[in-house]
């Protein structure tokens, strides 16, 4: 009786000790979403300041992404991707591949180096920032949820020049007008997002899987230009235009799995998301000579978010090889934007259609050799861009590559290297080369699962 009692004593202290660790875990976890999210609301800024575009200038800047490091590596492939190594958010019906004892938490890091170059002339510049952030959990049978942040838009540029003009009609002969024109622009949006998976459906060879997310959109965005004279008879003049914007979208999401043999697996996904409102606010304050007052005015936008659909087909064999291919479309032709003085614009965007593949191998998964049990990954992306400055239509090639660094039991260390080059549809125009690198980890744990002492 006494070592019996002893036994049970041992595993009760042992259970108690584990899940209390557990439990600290994710309270802290929580905790740093949380704060994260509630710090970035407050301070009403973008924390993935990752731009130095000048055509970030343009629409709601330089739209960001909510795929993480591992699908990035993949061509941020993802639409009918199902895994349980890490969160998907491409589609919502995803998140039903997590078994109903781990939990996920997913965060990384960005850094951009940039160049871009006109008519021989180039510059080079780096960015770097947080990337996005996301908590993944199952909620009960064939349900599970999550909880992410990423950014929607950023917006980071400053460029000018210097005009020495001569004035034909001036009251003083041969009088020069010499003005310096500065643009600079800073902010973006956030999106805060949580979304519900379902799978009706699941027998020993198919699966059905349905996902809803809701996310939140806010954010300011500040484009400030200054005319300094240096000489002649003209005042220097100062503009600077705001708008902010809060407002929900929502992202449909289904996916069916087919089991071909014990070991091939063919997933066909779908996404749907609807247009929806943005409520706009603008303000636009110009200051003119020794003005100290100045004028302001202050209105607001008619904005929505682009109506999105996506397919996408995945096949896998013995949870070893991924190869996925997605096509999207996003329908911003029938956004009203806005023009670069803040007045509103019928016909500001184009529709983006996006092609992508990848895939993700692993040689082994128990190996003496470390490197054959990483996870090794490539693919490729094509796409139109949204903003059409002087009615132009550019495109968008991207290549990638990842690695995935097993860290402890489950968790991965992930790296991916992406380059991009923005062709625009005008030789003439400014031509962008982008080597963006994302630096992340995968918390990967059986947060729920009760062990016993034998």
């Amino acid at each position: 009786m006494y070592f019996c009692d002893l036994k049970k004593s041992v595993y009760t202290r042992i259970n108690l000790t584990m899940i209390q660790k557990k439990i600290v875990a994710t309270a802290f976890l929580i905790a740093f979403w949380v704060l994260g999210a509630m710090g970035v609301m407050a301070q009403n800024v973008n924390p993935s300041n990752l731009t130095s575009s000048p055509y970030s200038r343009y629409g709601l800047g330089k739209l960001g992404s909510s795929s993480n490091a591992s699908l990035r590596g993949m061509g941020e492939t993802g639409i009918a991707l199902r895994t349980n190594s890490y969160t998907n958010l491409l589609n919502p019906a995803s998140l039903t591949a997590i078994d109903t004892l781990t939990m996920l938490f997913d965060t990384a890091v960005d850094a951009d180096m940039f160049r871009m170059s006109e008519n021989g002339v180039s510059e080079s510049d780096w960015n770097a920032g947080f990337s996005y952030m996301s908590f993944h959990f199952p909620l009960w049978n064939r349900f599970a949820g999550a909880l992410a942040y990423s950014p929607y838009s950023m917006v980071g540029y400053e460029y000018g020049n210097e005009t020495s003009k001569h004035i034909d009609n001036s009251l003083i002969n041969n009088d020069t007008l010499v003005y310096t024109n500065s643009f600079l622009g800073n902010g973006g949006l956030q999106h805060f997002q949580a979304a519900l998976a379902w799978q009706p459906l699941r027998t020993r060879t198919t699966q059905l899987n349905f996902g809803l997310m809701a996310g939140y959109i806010c954010g300011t965005v500040n484009h400030a230009g200054y005319m300094f004279v240096g000489s002649g008879q003209a005042n220097s003049t100062y503009v600077d235009r705001d708008f902010s914007v809060h407002g929900w979208d929502i992202q449909l999401g289904a996916q069916y799995s087919q089991l071909l043999s014990p070991s091939k697996m063919l997933t066909f996904g779908a996404t749907f998301s609807p247009s929806t409102a943005l409520n706009t606010k603008t303000s636009v304050l110009k200051y003119s000579g020794t003005d100290s007052i100045g004028q302001n005015n202050t209105g607001h936008l008619d904005m929505k978010t682009p109506m999105k659909y996506g397919f996408g087909i995945c096949y896998q064999q013995d949870r070893r090889l991924t190869v996925s291919a997605d096509m999207s479309m996003e329908n911003w032709s029938k956004v009203s934007g806005f023009d670069s003085n803040l007045n509103e614009s019928e016909d500001a965007y184009n529709n983006v259609m996006k092609l992508s593949a990848g895939f993700e191998y692993k040689p082994q998964f128990y190996s003496v050799n470390y490197f054959k049990t990483c996870l090794y990954r490539a693919g490729a992306s094509f796409k139109n861009v949204y903003v059409k400055p002087n009615g132009s239509k550019d495109k968008e090639m991207t290549v990638s590559c990842g690695i995935g660094l097993p860290a402890g039991k489950r968790s991965i260390f992930n790296i991916s290297a992406a380059y991009t080059h923005l062709m625009p549809s005008d030789s003439n125009r400014l031509k962008e080369d982008y080597l963006h690198f994302t630096v992340g980890i995968t918390f990967n744990e059986m947060m729920f699962f009760r062990g016993r002492l034998r």
